[in-house]
C-alpha cells in the first residue's frame, strides 16, 4: 500500500471545495488499497480485524465487566513502538467496529499521537479535520462504493438493510450515502 501524506498541512486545510473533494478521494484510494492488500475481495463485510493485522496493528479488548472504569471507546497508541487499538468491550459490535476503522485511519493517515476516542457519536461533520478524515477513512473502508451499488443493485436499498448486510450501524450507512452523493455531485 503506497503511504500518501494526508497529514501534511496541505491535507488539514480546509482549502477550496475542489481540495476537499480531492482529499476525500484519496482517502478514499488509501481504504481500498488496504481493502485490495490485507482483505478478502469475496466478502461485503469487512474483516477490521484482519485488516489491522496485515499492517502490523494490534488490536486489544478493553473495558466491558472486567474492566467497567475504562473511560475509552477506543484508543490508538504506540508500545514498544509497535501500534497498539484498545477497544473497549462496553460498546455494541457494530460501533466498536467503526472505532476500531477509525483508529485504523488515524494510523494509515499518519495523523501522529491523537487524543483517545471518548465521543458517543463519530462523524465527519467533525469540527477537527484529523477525526473527520479518520472517520471518512472508517466509513469508505467498512463501506466501500462497490459494495454499495452492488448490494443497491440487488434490491437492498434500505439503510437498515445495507447496514445488516454491510455489518455497521444503519446512522454510518445514512453517513456514507451523503458522503457518496456529495462527492459524486461535485463531477
Amino acid at each position: 500500500m503506497s503511504a500518501v501524506p494526508l497529514s501534511s498541512s496541505s491535507f488539514r486545510e480546509s482549502g477550496t471545495p475542489a481540495e476537499a473533494t480531492a482529499r476525500h478521494r484519496a482517502i478514499d484510494v488509501l481504504a481500498d488499497e488496504l481493502r485490495k492488500a490485507h482483505g478478502d475481495q469475496t466478502l461485503l463485510a469487512v474483516n477490521v480485524h484482519a485488516l489491522a493485522e496485515g499492517l502490523g496493528v494490534e488490536v486489544r479488548d478493553r473495558g466491558g465487566a472486567r474492566e467497567p472504569m475504562y473511560p475509552y471507546r477506543g484508543r490508538l497508541l504506540s508500545l514498544d513502538e509497535r501500534p497498539v487499538i484498545e477497544l473497549n468491550l462496553a460498546d455494541e459490535p457494530l460501533q466498536r467496529r467503526i472505532v476500531l476503522a477509525h483508529a485504523l485511519g488515524h494510523h494509515v493517515l499518519e495523523h501522529g499521537p491523537v487524543p483517545a476516542e471518548t465521543a458517543p457519536n463519530l462523524s465527519i461533520h467533525s469540527p477537527r479535520r484529523i477525526e473527520e478524515d479518520a472517520h471518512r477513512f472508517a466509513l469508505g473502508l467498512l463501506m466501500p462504493d462497490f459494495a454499495i451499488y452492488r448490494l443497491m443493485n440487488q434490491g437492498v436499498v434500505s439503510a437498515r438493510r445495507l447496514a445488516e448486510k454491510l455489518f455497521v450501524p444503519e446512522a454510518a450507512v445514512h453517513e456514507r450515502l451523503q458522503a457518496l452523493d456529495r462527492q459524486w455531485s461535485h463531477l
